[in-house]
């Protein structure tokens, strides 16, 4: 499989005249929700700069870590853009971010018209579903050990940028089995 460039599909993106007309850039101060668990967002999010996190709360109040997105990504709640209903996570910046918004029904229609944009969009979602069978495995099968060894060797530079809090929240460990980890293999 081609490896996929978010630079490529983002200028695929900004030159189709009519969808550049239809966005909107916004940039959202560290701490702001982007959207929040439990309401309707239907828009498309192309991240430029910054950081996010989107995470699940449970029920009980957990926090669930879905994933980071640094810097550049797509991303945006199928839930929601599909189904209208309201999204099953939130999108909090965890930096300053700077993204386009494009809105879900004309961003569809527009990539169903044009075969570019279709070609960069199918890139995109087998590259996501690559990406979350990916982690599905980890979570599923190995230890977490194996989990944080392979997510920093995967993400050097967002290891310095996120708490360990959050590592371990995306890990579906405890901070102090987190810590525990780092003191066994340094």
């Amino acid at each position: 499989m081609e490896k996929f460039s978010f630079d490529s599909f983002i200028n695929i993106l900004n030159s189709h005249k009519e969808l550049s007309q239809r966005c909107v850039t916004k940039t959202y101060p560290k701490g702001s929700y982007v959207f929040q668990q439990g309401e309707v967002c239907r828009d498309v999010f192309c991240m430029h700069k910054g950081l996010v996190k989107l995470y699940y709360n449970t029920f009980d109040g957990k926090e669930w870590i879905k994933s980071f997105i640094p810097d550049k990504g797509v991303f945006g709640s199928r839930k929601s853009q599909v189904l209208g209903q309201a999204s099953p996570f939130s999108v909090l910046c965890l930096e300053e971010s700077e993204m386009i918004q494009y809105p879900f029904d004309i961003f569809e229609r527009i990539c169903l018209e044009d075969e570019t944009l279709a070609r960069g969009l199918f890139a995109f979602t087998q590259w996501l579903g690559l990406k979350k069978e990916i982690r599905e495995y980890r979570l599923l099968c190995l230890s977490a050990e194996q989990a944080y060894a392979e997510f920093v060797a995967e993400n050097p530079d967002l290891v310095n940028r996120i708490t360990q809090i959050d590592i371990a929240r995306y890990l579906g460990i405890t901070p102090i089995a987190l810590s525990r980890i780092k003191k066994r293999i340094a």
